[in-house]
C-alpha cells in the first residue's frame, strides 16, 4: 500500500499523528539517540526517530512486548504509515529502549518544556508522591542475611539427615537396594552443596557491601514494602504532579523508601518551573525532619501529613500527656502543666529510630518532679522524673504540622492529584511492572510512560487537532532555536518566550539567549 493511500486511511485527528509532528522535530542525536544497525546483514540502520515513534504508538495503545511490536509492524496499517512500513525485528526494538534510557529521559523532558509553554502547568503546587512496580526479580531470588541464614541452616540439617541415611545403608542386608540408594542420597549431597557454594557467596557478596539484601536476577531491584507486612521485589518511582492538570512534571526511579525523596523531587520541580517559591503536599512517608529543613531552605512550603510521633500514653493522664506542655524558644525550656520548668543541659543526643533516618535530639527534665503531688499522674518512669525529647527539627516540623491542621481540604486534595496518573498507569494500562532490568534501563522504560501519559492528558484537555495546531507552533520556534534548546533544554527554556520576543535572525547574540 503506497503512502498516499495510507495518508487518506489515517484520519486527521488520530493520535498516531501526535506522535509523529512531535519526534519529528526533535533533534535525537543531540539528546542522546543512537541508530540501531543491523551487524550481521549489513544493511542500513533504522533511524532512531522510527523506533522511538513505535515505543510512543506501542505504549499508548498498551503494547510494550518488543515481540508484539513487531506483529503490529506487519499487520498494522496506523504502524506503516507512522514509521514508512518498515519492519524491524524484535531483536533491533528491545535494544532501542535499553540502549537509549537516558536519551528518553531527556525527550520526556523536551515534551515537559513543550507542555510548560502551553501554560499546561500551575507552577504552584505539586504534589510528591511513590509508587511500587514489579521488577523482573522474583521473591526468591531476593536475599537477606537472616533468609541466607535460614537457608544455610536448613541444608545443615538436610546433610545430617543424608549421613545418617548412608550409614543405615551400611548396615543394610541388601547390599543391592542399598547401593542404589547410596548413589541417590549422594547425588542429592552434590546438589546440597552447590546450594550451600552460592548461599555462603552471596553472604560474602551481602557482608561485603554496605547493601541490607541482594537480588540475583536483577542486582538494582529491592524489597520495598508495599502495605502493612506485604512486601515485593521491585522499584520506587517518584514523581512530582502538578496541580493544575495532573501532568507530570519529573519523575525518578530509586530501590529505596521515600524518606529523603522529598527535597530532592521539589528542587528538580522549581528548576524545570523556573520559580524560586513553591507549594508542595506529600503523604506521612515524606514526613522526615531534615527533608522538611531542606524544603523550607529551598523556598518550599510543606504539606506533608504527619503521624503522632508523641502517641498518648495509657499511663499518663490526658492533662499532663506531651503535647501539654508548653515550650518556650527564647528560655529554650518546657513548663509542665504543674508550672515547674524543665531545662536543658544543651548536649545534643542522636536518636536512631529502626528503619527510619537518625536524628539529634535535647532531653528536657526538673528535678521538682521528685516531690510533684501529680507525679504519679505524670510519669511511671523508673528514672523518678519527667523527660522530654526535642528533636534539632522540631520546630520545621511543628510549622509543617501546624499549617496541615489548618489545612485540611487542601491536603485532601493530594490524593486527587497524583492518584490520578497513578491510576491510570498502573490500574488503567496495567503498567504495574516493569520489562527491563537494571535501574537506570528501568528510567528509561519510565520516561516513555510518562510522556505517554503526559500525551494522553494533553489530548483529553486540549483534543488532537488543537494539540496538532500547538505543536506545529512548537515546531517552527523550535526548529529555529534547535541548537540552543537542545543544549540548555535542562533549564527548560519556555518556547512560548522565544516565539514573542523580537530577535534579529541575522543576529543570534540576544541575551536571553546568551544562557552560558
Amino acid at each position: 500500500m503506497g503512502m498516499m493511500s495510507l495518508e487518506c486511511e489515517i484520519a486527521a485527528d488520530n493520535p498516531v499523528r501526535l506522535i509523529d509532528l512531535f519526534v519529528d522535530q526533535l533533534d535525537l542525536s543531540k539528546l542522546g539517540f543512537n541508530k540501531t544497525s543491523f551487524k550481521q546483514e549489513g544493511r542500513p540502520s533504522y533511524q532512531a526517530a522510527d523506533l522511538l515513534k513505535l515505543y510512543y504508538y506501542g505504549y499508548l495503545n498498551r503494547i510494550r512486548s518488543s515481540r508484539r511490536l513487531e506483529a503490529e509492524c506487519k499487520r498494522n496499517i496506523e504502524v506503516w504509515w507512522l514509521i514508512h512500513e518498515l519492519k524491524p525485528g524484535y531483536h533491533t526494538i528491545a535494544d532501542f529502549r535499553k540502549d537509549n534510557a537516558d536519551a528518553l529521559k531527556q525527550a520526556f523532558k523536551m515534551f515537559v518544556s513543550f507542555l510548560k509553554g502551553e501554560d499546561m502547568f500551575s507552577k504552584e503546587l505539586i504534589v510528591v508522591d511513590g509508587t511500587k512496580i514489579r521488577a523482573q526479580n522474583s521473591n526468591k531470588n531476593n536475599f537477606n542475611e537472616a533468609r541466607l541464614k535460614k537457608h544455610l541452616a536448613y541444608i545443615e540439617n538436610k546433610a545430617e539427615a543424608y549421613i545418617k541415611e548412608l550409614n543405615d545403608c551400611d548396615a543394610a542386608e541388601d547390599r543391592q537396594a542399598s547401593e542404589l540408594k547410596k548413589k541417590e542420597i549422594h547425588q542429592k549431597l552434590d546438589t546440597l552443596k552447590q546450594r550451600k557454594q552460592k548461599y555462603e557467596r552471596l553472604s560474602k557478596e551481602l557482608n561485603e557491601s554496605e547493601a541490607t539484601q541482594i537480588s540475583t536476577t536483577d542486582p538494582d531491584s529491592r524489597s520495598l514494602k508495599i502495605k502493612d507486612n506485604i512486601a515485593e521485589i521491585g522499584y520506587n518511582i517518584q514523581e512530582a504532579t502538578d496541580s493544575k492538570h495532573s501532568l507530570i512534571s519529573e519523575f525518578d526511579t530509586i530501590n529505596e523508601n521515600d524518606q529523603n525523596q522529598l527535597s530532592k523531587m521539589t528542587a528538580k520541580a522549581m528548576h524545570i518551573f523556573e520559580v524560586e517559591q513553591i507549594t508542595a503536599l506529600a503523604d506521612k512517608g515524606y514526613h522526615v525532619g531534615k527533608q522538611l529543613e531542606i524544603c523550607k531552605q529551598q523556598g518550599v512550603t510543606t504539606f506533608v501529613s504527619y503521624i503522632d510521633r508523641n502517641p498518648r500514653s495509657k499511663h499518663i493522664d490526658p492533662a499532663y500527656q506531651t503535647d501539654q506542655f508548653i515550650y518556650d524558644s527564647v528560655s529554650d525550656t518546657y513548663t509542665c502543666p504543674e508550672g515547674a520548668i524543665l531545662t536543658t543541659n544543651g548536649n545534643l543526643y542522636e536518636k536512631i529510630r529502626k528503619g527510619r533516618t537518625s536524628y539529634l535530639i535535647k532531653q528536657y527534665s526538673t528535678r521538682q518532679c521528685r516531690n510533684c503531688p501529680a507525679k504519679l499522674l505524670c510519669t511511671r518512669s523508673s528514672k523518678g522524673y519527667r523527660q522530654i525529647e526535642r528533636s534539632q527539627y522540631q520546630e520545621v516540623i511543628d510549622e509543617n504540622n501546624k499549617r496541615v491542621d489548618a489545612n485540611v481540604a487542601l491536603c485532601k486534595k493530594r490524593q486527587h492529584i497524583v492518584e490520578h496518573p497513578f491510576g491510570t498507569i498502573k490500574r488503567g494500562w496495567g503498567y504495574s511492572y516493569t520489562l527491563l532490568r537494571g535501574i537506570k534501563k528501568v528510567n528509561g522504560e519510565m520516561a516513555i510512560i510518562f510522556t505517554i501519559y503526559n500525551l494522553r492528558r494533553a489530548i483529553s484537555i486540549l483534543g488532537v487537532p488543537e494539540l496538532l495546531n500547538r505543536l506545529k507552533r512548537w515546531k517552527d520556534v523550535y526548529c529555529y532555536y534547535k541548537d540552543t534548546i537542545v543544549k540548555h533544554f535542562t533549564k527548560m527554556i519556555s518556547y512560548t518566550y522565544l516565539y514573542k520576543i523580537e530577535v534579529n535572525k541575522t543576529d543570534m547574540r540576544h541575551p536571553r539567549l546568551a544562557l552560558e
